[in-house]
């Protein structure tokens, strides 16, 4: 019995020390496994690094080139804008003569009407003693005169009706059926 517990004893320390080598092995395999874990671990951190770096890159890239593009297209239009407010500008002050341009005909008119008026009556008056001379000047001027005062009448005739014109676009007609 003591020869069969000094075997046992025996092959229990041969068992305890296959154990304590095969221990140390695994634990030295878990040191390597453990080791390619972490370089695994670091080279898939640096392709991710790497990868996020590129799509960033690429994004940055796709962005600015977008922005790049729609700062372009804001160029282009600001131009076409200053264009256009060129045009308005030159249009409003073309309108702008159109509008004045009745006020100025009727102004010169009445100006070289009351000019004729003066001259005709200094040279209806400039006769010399010539009863008939006289006579048919004061008829070309009372002529002139009727054709000055006809043309004062269609003036602000066509002015009165144009003002009408301007008013009646103005402001909408409602129907009488809403009244």
């Amino acid at each position: 019995m003591i020869a069969e517990a000094q075997k046992n004893h025996a092959a229990t320390a041969s068992a305890i020390e296959g154990l304590q080598a095969q221990a140390g092995a695994n634990q030295k395999l878990v040191s390597q496994v453990g080791g390619a874990v972490q370089r695994m671990e670091k080279r898939t951190e640096e392709r991710v690094q790497r990868a996020v770096e590129q799509v960033a890159g690429e994004a940055s890239a796709a962005m600015t080139a977008n922005l790049d593009a729609s700062n372009e297209r804001a160029e282009r239009i600001m131009q076409a804008t200053a264009k256009l407010e060129a045009r308005q500008l030159w249009s409003a002050a073309a309108a702008m003569c159109l509008a004045l341009l009745p006020v100025l005909v009727v102004v010169a008119g009445l100006w070289m009407g009351i000019a004729g008026i003066i001259t005709g009556t200094q040279w209806a008056l400039d006769v010399d003693g010539g009863v008939w001379l006289g006579i048919g000047r004061w008829i070309v001027v009372a002529v002139g005169l009727a054709g000055a005062s006809y043309g004062l009448f269609a003036s602000v005739r066509w002015a009165v009706g144009l003002v009408e014109t301007w008013k009646d676009r103005g402001m909408p007609k409602w129907p009488t059926w809403r009244r």
